[in-house]
């Protein structure tokens, strides 16, 4: 599998999928262009890290869930690139609570990172994903099918990115553009490491293999849906060591 020359917009690419994901597509050839919002030390070492490649890349620090974060982000990348082959909305989270204490500001900041962002970003960037007929991959979660620990505002938000997904998909698919959303969970990363030892004990326990998902393997499976994927759109790949069977 290759992504040789091909740009790649990640969201999220200080964290711990986005990383995994700009590694992978590195090595694949890929040419990136990193978002984050605060955290530039692990996007910095990156950059260093396509230079060393002899890829193209370059960051945006800007917060997705303020207005006119995506609408930013867009005109930078058109502004560097006149195609794009690819886009990962990966951005996204949610603060732990319970449905009780969730304030309203708390329940639209998470629709805004975790699904308006993701639409924007799809709708302003149509123009330059046309040229070769890119794929997007929207990463949703697990959560989204079963509940999840993260809260109804994070379950609800990754929950309507999948109907995003098909919906785009049918609608773009007549410009060559596929649209498909990967489920991760339970993965290996800082969002796990803060629930509180009992929680995460019993979501491993539910799982079938008794283990977290490795960010690599999430990578994997974008650089799939990027890559060698041609006859996927529309469609939902749950990566989550056999948690939720459908």
């Amino acid at each position: 599998m290759t992504l040789q020359g091909r740009h790649v917009l990640i969201t999220g690419a200080s964290g711990d999928l986005g990383r995994a994901m700009a590694r992978t597509f590195l090595e694949l050839g890929a040419d990136l262009a990193l978002q984050y919002r605060s955290n530039s030390a692990p996007v910095d070492l990156l950059l260093k890290e396509a230079e060393k490649k002899g890829r193209e890349a370059f960051a945006v620090a800007v917060d997705l869930a303020e207005p006119g974060g995506p609408d930013r982000l867009a005109a930078e990348v058109m502004r560097r690139w006149p195609t794009l082959d690819g886009l990962v909305n990966n951005a996204g989270g949610a603060r732990p609570q319970p449905l009780e204490e969730i304030a309203p500001e708390d329940w639209d900041r998470a629709l805004r990172l975790n699904l308006t962002s993701p639409f924007r970003l799809l709708q302003l960037l149509l123009p330059v994903l046309r040229h070769r007929g890119g794929s997007v991959v929207n990463i949703s979660s697990v959560a989204a099918l079963t509940g999840g620990a993260f809260g109804p505002q994070y379950a609800a938000s990754k929950a309507g990115l999948i109907g995003l997904t098909r919906s785009a998909a049918r609608d773009l698919g007549r410009h060559g553009i596929r649209v498909n959303a990967i489920a991760p969970g339970p993965v290996e990363s800082a969002m796990t490491s803060s629930l509180e030892e009992p929680v995460l004990d019993s979501i491993i326990g539910a799982t079938a293999l008794r283990r977290l998902v490795d960010p690599t393997e999430i990578a994997d499976t974008a650089a799939f849906l990027l890559g060698t994927g041609t006859a996927l759109s529309g469609q939902t790949l749950v990566v989550d060591a056999g948690r939720h069977f459908t």
